[in-house]
This record gives structure tokens, sequence and C-alpha cells, in this order.
């Protein structure tokens, strides 16, 4: 009897709430992010190259290891401001001592033959790393919310800098010390003309980019501060202490693209590449409110 009591509330329970969700209506929504981004929105910015040869201002993040970041975040419904960052740095270093040699060491600056030692000592360190920022700005024309057209401007700045030590010592009293560095500043500057289309309701947008870009480098100089003793403890005692410059880009005025044996007392480097639509690229937005 109670289990038939019990079955009856059962069913009656279920109809009723069956017919509740029949004839029941959604409760009305507002969306706060609709297909097309407002002011106080932000973004992110994901981005295919197609360029035939990269002016490295902004290729793009494919989420690949040295991609740049990059944002957006909007100031007006009209004015857009974006940003990219990239910081990289790698490093490896080593120490050691009382290893036996039997190796006839030669100095790589002077060519005097160190003799079969012992080392004492053997410092090694090398360092390159690269900061890179790209500002940017964005004026919006359309106020469709599915085309969208813009105009737009970035300034690249990037700052890095090589560098590699490697000293040794030997019981004999030799010793080399070699110290390289290569400094790298890049400044560059591109107009861009870009075109988006929203995504239904989604809170995305795929467009295009182009432009006209510049770019200046100043890099591929390497300062050299080498000294060292060889023949310690002989009648011929040979030392050095010098500084000079190579270009990493290639000797000036022998036609060798490779070399970078020259030296040279001073030396200044520079690069320029100017050229439209050296920078195109299929974008795509997500965009998100606070």
């Amino acid at each position: 009897m109670k289990k038939t009591i019990l079955l009856v509330a059962m069913a009656l329970g279920f109809s009723s709430s069956y017919a509740q969700l029949t004839t029941r209506e959604n409760d009305n929504s507002v969306e706060k992010l609709g297909a097309r981004p407002v002011a106080g929105d932000m973004g992110f910015t994901f981005g295919i190259d197609l360029s035939a040869k990269d002016s490295g201002l902004f290729s793009g993040n494919l989420l690949q290891l040295g991609n740049v970041l990059t944002y957006k975040y909007y100031l007006a419904d009209d004015m857009v401001i974006r940003a990219g960052l990239r910081i990289n740095q790698s490093s490896n270093s080593a120490k050691g001592a009382e290893a036996d040699s039997s190796t006839n060491y030669s100095s790589p600056t002077t060519g005097g033959n160190f003799g079969t030692n012992q080392i004492t000592e053997v410092k090694y360190k090398s360092v390159d790393r690269m900061v890179e920022l790209v500002p940017g700005v964005e004026k919006h024309f359309s106020a469709s919310n599915f085309f969208d057209a813009y105009m737009g401007a970035d300034l690249y700045l990037g700052l890095g800098k090589e560098r590699t030590v490697n000293n040794i010592e030997y019981k004999n009293g030799d010793f080399s010390n070699t110290d390289a560095r290569t400094p790298n500043r890049m400044v560059g500057l591109g107009f861009i003309t870009g075109m988006n289309i929203f995504v239904a309701h989604l809170p995305i947008s795929i467009g295009l980019e182009y432009g006209w870009t510049a770019k200046w480098t100043f890099a591929g100089k390497t300062k050299h501060m080498d000294d060292g003793q060889s023949g310690s403890g002989s009648s011929t005692v040979t030392t050095w202490d010098e500084e000079y410059f190579t270009n990493d880009g290639g000797a000036i005025g022998t036609g060798n693209s490779t070399s970078n044996t020259t030296r040279y007392s001073k030396l200044k480097t520079r690069s320029f590449l100017a050229e439209t639509n050296q920078d195109v690229r299929i974008v795509l937005n997500v965009y998100f409110g606070k």
C-alpha cells in the first residue's frame, strides 16, 4: 500500500514538472558584449604572415615559440591602442678546474703555441637577450556590426645583446681571455590599412592588414677584447692585449658576404629597408569585456 501511494505521488510530481517545463518561457537576457567591441573592451590578436619577406615589425602570433604577444584595448568605440611584446633570453655557462690536457693549444689571436699543459681553470659564459616592444594605434571608420575598416600605425623598438666570454688558465702561467660583445638595436615604423568581418554574434573578427613599413637595424658589429700569454717559463714569452671590431654581416670592401675575419679599429654598421606591402597578414581578434 505504501509503495502504491509513493508511486502515485512520484507520477503526479513528474506530470506537474513536465507541464511547467513545456509552458515555461526563457528569461530575458542582455548580452554585455555584442559582435562589435566598444570602449573599454579588450582583445587578443593572432595573425598569419603572408608577406614574402618579413620586415620584423609584426609578423603575427600563432602561439609559436618566439612570437610577439599582441593585445588590444578600445579607448573609444573608434579608437584602439595595440601593443606587442617579446622578451627573450638564453644563457650558458661552465666553470672547471684541474683538467689534464694532452692537446697543444694555440692562441686564437696570435697563433702562438701554449704547449701541452695542465689547465688550472676554465670559465665560459654566453648570453643572448632581446626585448621587443611594438606599440600601435588604430582609427576605425565603420560603425557596422558586420564590417569594420580602419587605419593605423605601429612603432617597433628592439634592444638586444650577445656576449661570449671564454677564459682559460694553465699551470705554467699561460692564459687566454676572450670577450666578444654584439649589441643589437632596431627601430621600425609601419602604417597599416585594415579591415575586419565580425563573425555572427561571437566576440570574434577575421580580417586583413597591409601597408608600408620601414626598419633601421644597428647590429652585426662585434667588439672583441682579447688578452693572453703563451710560452711562460721559456726564453720566448708572447703576450697580447687587443681590442678590435669585426663585421658579422660581411667583411667591408671584400665582396665576401660571410667572412667576418677582418679587424677594424673603428666600425659602424647600419641597414635600412622600406617597402609597401612588406607586412601583409590575416588577423584573428578575440574580444572580451571587463
